[in-house]
């Protein structure tokens, strides 16, 4: 007689339909959905970008003689940007001046689209608890995050795919043409970067022990590296160093300009950069504890503390989220100086180059002013600086609604305040951030002008300054009020409308769009209020979106279900 066997308690694993293979596409499918956002965004831009450039190339240079002067302006011009981007190659043609304006730019977009997707698809999922239901599965740690790494490169070629499409439309509409192995050639090495950058933040967040603090070590180290590629460029004797730069070994594809090339053993090495980040990212990931660092610390001695700060500045409650905000603060404040100091130092030598093209003419009708200096001032870093305090406004939206997901708002309402008094604090410290950003940026405009050749009116600078906190809070009404309803599509809403405000004004001249239309550009609305002073239309509009947006936020504040 056979005994049976004992019946065991223990549950048996169950992978996905299919086995292990059907859950590891389980795995890449999931990944892929967390990425859908963020592709449509950079992949719109990559179509957008190259042909907005080819189009706008058809108009300002429509002759061969026109094209020639032009090509002569921005080789001269190069020089003088050359601490943002490459140097110009061949810019009297299409192609040339669409991969030193578009494609060029488009290699820092997919760079911190590759880090934010590195930091975020680890650490936000042992934050949020996620990655202990993942790893209860069958499947190895190291399977489980290549899975991530194989969803982010297919998302990736996808975006280089419809950047490669827009590019090529781009020069249709300049009316030349590009050959198909030249595009590819383009496009693996703009793959290359993408990976390159997932590897460096992949990297970073096995030795941070948060999403936060490894989003900043993974941009310092890009900041550092893409600053090292921009020394290289006026400084040739630092081209050994520049090339461990991925920006560097990516600058080295010109495939798409005539005379180009294709630089084969840099892009090899951009690839051989992602995978052994990526290598020593897995081993990282498999022998650290989960939200925990391969960097232990000693834990030293701390003090309890069993009252509250008796700072009674750190009572306002404004102040307190200023203060918890301050190194992040701090970064965009000197970034915000950096660029100001930076912009306004070229603008009499940019200036002048612009005055001797001709076609620069109906740019400086655009800025309002005869004087090419101011024009490049009030067109180049009012720009760069409306971009930054939305970047900045956008930042805090996902901030907000992280608070939202993550618990932290639950616990804050359940304190003894008005629930609408958290729509009014976040939009509070919102402009007062701003305004600091805003105002340290046009102090040292004002006393860099003045060397250049530039005399600001003092009121209209102060009044810029105020219109760009204006301009933060408008972008931080919108997100206040998606949030109220749907927190988690929040920030690509603002995305779309950051993006969408950003092309408008390029796209309207181009294809004579009627007047209505650019006010639907929320940088637009903001205007040029250093040389033609305020767009009383604009100011109202961007009010009304203030007023609606937070006022409906606060009304949603007070009935909706938090976490919803």
């Amino acid at each position: 007689m056979t005994a049976a066997a004992p019946a065991s308690d223990t549950p048996v694993p169950v992978t996905a339909s299919g086995g292990e293979r059907g859950g590891v596409r389980t795995m890449v499918r999931y990944a892929l959905r967390t990425h859908r956002w963020a592709f449509a965004g950079v992949a719109f831009l990559g179509f957008v970008g190259p042909y907005s450039t080819g189009a706008s190339y058809a108009k300002l240079a429509a002759t061969a003689a026109a094209r020639a002067s032009f090509g002569r302006q921005t080789t001269a011009i190069g020089p003088q940007l050359a601490y943002l981007v490459p140097l110009p190659i061949r810019p009297d043609t299409v192609a040339g001046y669409l991969w030193w304006k578009g494609l060029t730019w488009m290699t820092l977009v997919v760079a911190v689209w590759g880090l934010a997707a590195a930091t975020g698809l680890i650490r936000n999922e042992e934050e949020r608890g996620l990655m202990e239901t993942w790893l209860a599965t069958p499947f190895s740690r190291v399977r489980l995050l290549l899975s991530r790494v194989g969803a982010f490169a297919i998302a990736a070629l996808g975006a280089v795919v419809i950047t490669a499409l827009g590019t090529a439309a781009g020069l249709a509409a300049g009316k030349a043409t590009v050959a198909f192995p030249a595009l590819a050639e383009q496009g693996v090495s703009v793959l290359g970067m993408a990976l390159a950058s997932f590897g460096i933040g992949l990297a970073a967040a096995q030795l941070a022990s948060t999403r936060r603090s490894a989003l900043a070590l993974g941009g310092v180290v890009m900041l550092a590296l893409y600053a090292l590629d921009a020394l290289a460029r006026v400084n040739p004797s630092l081209d050994g160093w520049a090339a461990i730069s991925p920006f560097h070994l990516s600058d080295l594809t010109t495939a798409v300009v005539p005379g180009g090339h294709f630089a084969g053993a840099p892009t090899l090495a951009l690839y051989g950069i992602a995978v052994v980040l990526i290598a020593l990212s897995a081993l990282g990931f498999w022998r650290r504890d989960l939200l925990g660092s391969l960097l232990h610390r000693r834990a030293g001695k701390t003090r309890a503390v069993w009252s509250a700060s008796t700072v009674p500045l750190l009572r306002i409650p404004v102040l307190r989220t200023l203060w918890q905000q301050r190194i992040g603060l701090a970064g965009w404040v000197i970034g915000s100086v950096a660029g100001a100091a930076f912009i306004v130092s070229i603008a009499h030598g940019t200036g002048k180059l612009l005055q001797s093209a001709g076609g620069f003419k109906s740019y400086f009708a655009a800025a309002g002013t005869s004087s090419a200096a101011t024009a490049v001032v009030t067109s180049v870093w009012l720009s760069i600086a409306a971009v930054i305090v939305a970047a900045y406004a956008i930042t805090q939206t996902s901030h907000w609604a992280s608070e939202d997901a993550g618990g932290r708002l639950e616990m804050e309402i359940a304190q003894p305040i008005a629930r609408w008094r958290v729509v009014a604090e976040r939009a509070v410290t919102l402009v007062v951030a701003a305004l600091l950003m805003a105002a340290v940026g046009s102090v040292v405009t004002g006393a860099v002008a003045p060397s250049q050749g530039v005399h600001l009116d003092t009121g209209a600078l102060v009044t810029a300054t105020a219109l760009l906190a204006l301009l933060a809070l408008t972008f931080g009404a919108v997100g206040a009020l998606v949030i109220s309803r749907l927190p988690r599509v929040a920030v690509p809403v603002l995305a779309v409308v950051a993006v969408a405000g950003f092309y408008i004004p390029l796209f309207a001249p181009l294809f004579k769009w009627p007047g209505w239309v650019l006010d639907l550009s929320l940088f637009h609305l903001y205007g040029t209020p250093l040389t033609t002073g305020v767009y009383w239309t604009g100011l109202w509009v961007m009010v009304a979106i203030v007023v609606v947006g937070c006022g409906g936020a606060m009304a949603a504040m007070r009935v909706r279900e938090v976490g919803r």
